[in-house]
């Protein structure tokens, strides 16, 4: 257990949990610069990370090892708690976990906001990514004000911030944010419905990993036959709710970078391209590469 979540009495899924971690980044902690990814071409090559939200990474201590897309192409650098960065949607971000920290994420989707805590104790072998095993995930959408001010936030970033409002824009967006998640209502009752949603909530954040039913039976302390039968009684598959996320996922490196077949499939948690590229056709009825020149000649033609 990290120093800042012992402090903090953090759980998964404990909403007062992040709330004192919110509070913590507002109050505790100097905010000191705000470096903005911006979706520019991708590098074409290694373990990045692209997501369809804007995310904030917070170092909470140690040193974050980071590189992203801005202006200027490549920028990489080691955070300190007190420097964060704010991708916009679709930008690209390469993390290293070479270093022990503590990493806060907030995660702003337009149906929730997701806050996620990691805690790296000691570097991960090259190529290995943590499995995230505690975030708190909101009922309630971001206000109008949140989003407001995440467009104001982005466009100070593509400027460069020449009066330097990025950090209080940001400590400005985590109040809003804290006032968000204590208007929140909890979860839905009954253990089995908490059941699922959290279970619903961990594929979402782990589906790059490679996870199973079986995992995730262990991770949450349940049989397996009854994490099948709690999406059967909701008129889902397991296999298929997860085989959805990392397909919606592939398809979305396929559009926007120049990642290699192989790895995307890495990225979406699987093992084996040859098995990655023929659930991919089963999906989308054509292999990945076909689904990648498809799309840039459809872009084509519009432009």
């Amino acid at each position: 257990m990290g120093r800042i979540q012992e402090q903090l009495h953090l759980n998964h899924l404990s909403r007062e949990g992040f709330l004192r971690l919110a509070d913590y980044i507002i109050n505790a902690m100097e905010l000191r610069h705000v470096y903005f990814g911006r979706r520019t071409p991708s590098p074409g090559h290694g373990q990045i990370e692209m997501h369809p939200a804007f995310i904030f990474d917070v170092p909470l201590s140690g040193e974050k090892h980071l590189s992203w897309g801005d202006a200027a192409g490549v920028c990489e650098r080691i955070l300190p708690p007190g420097e964060v960065l704010l991708c916009e949607p679709l930008a690209w971000k390469l993390p290293s976990w070479d270093r022990p920290h503590e990493l806060c994420c907030f995660v702003f989707r337009e149906e929730y906001i997701r806050l996620t805590y990691v805690d790296i104790p000691a570097p991960l072998p090259p190529g290995s990514r943590p499995v995230c095993s505690c975030f708190f995930h909101s009922q309630l959408p971001p206000s109008d004000s949140i989003r407001n001010l995440l467009h104001c936030l982005a466009e100070q970033g593509r400027n460069g911030d020449p009066g330097g409002a990025m950090p209080d824009l940001a400590r400005g967006l985590f109040r809003l944010t804290l006032a968000r998640l204590k208007e929140d209502s909890p979860p839905p009752e009954g253990k089995a419905t908490r059941n699922y949603e959290r279970i619903r909530q961990y594929l979402q954040e782990n589906f790059r990993s490679p996870i199973t039913r079986e995992s995730v039976a262990e991770q949450f302390h349940l049989h397996p036959g009854y994490l099948s039968r709690l999406f059967t009684a909701r008129g889902e598959n397991f296999s298929t709710v997860l085989r959805d996320l990392r397909m919606d996922h592939a398809a979305l490196l396929l559009r926007n970078t120049e990642l290699l077949v192989d790895e995307i499939a890495d990225q979406c948690g699987y093992q084996s391209t040859t098995f990655f590229t023929a659930v991919f056709r089963s999906r989308f009825g054509v292999p990945p590469g076909k689904y990648r020149c498809l799309h840039f000649e459809e872009t084509s033609h519009q432009t």
